[in-house]
């Protein structure tokens, strides 16, 4: 049996998306990793495909501010993902109104993801 060879930045990729929840990863990409001593930054941007209304002629008109989760800490580093999704406007208007799309990742009251907050409410935390 022949082994195929693997692009290493795809494993590292792969990895990376295992500490992501695939309800994230369903709208966003990663587009970055940031490694510091304590802490892990994972980046993530909307895909392009999840339009916000599929009844309108949308265009891409910039970026919200980024929204950053607390998710499972991983080796000892606190681990942190940063949302950032697309802002749309009508094809041909001034922008004056804009469009998004509105996520439920967080458990309520808190900034972690839902399973993240789930396993820290079994402890009291």
């Amino acid at each position: 049996m022949e082994k195929k060879s693997t692009d290493e930045s795809s494993i590292q990729s792969h990895l990376y998306s295992l500490l992501v929840p695939q309800e994230i990863l369903n709208s966003f990409d990663i587009t970055s990793i940031e490694e510091k001593e304590e802490d892990l930054f994972i980046y993530l941007l909307e895909k392009s495909i999840c339009l916000p209304s599929k009844d309108l002629d949308l265009v891409q008109n910039g970026y919200m501010n980024a929204v950053e989760l607390n998710s499972f800490p991983i080796v000892g580093k606190r681990c942190f993902l940063r949302l950032t999704r697309r802002k749309w406007k009508l094809r041909g208007s001034d922008g004056s109104a804009s469009y998004t799309n509105s996520y439920d990742f967080a458990l309520e009251g808190t900034k972690a993801p839902k399973l993240f907050g789930s396993f820290l409410k079994e402890f009291g935390l």
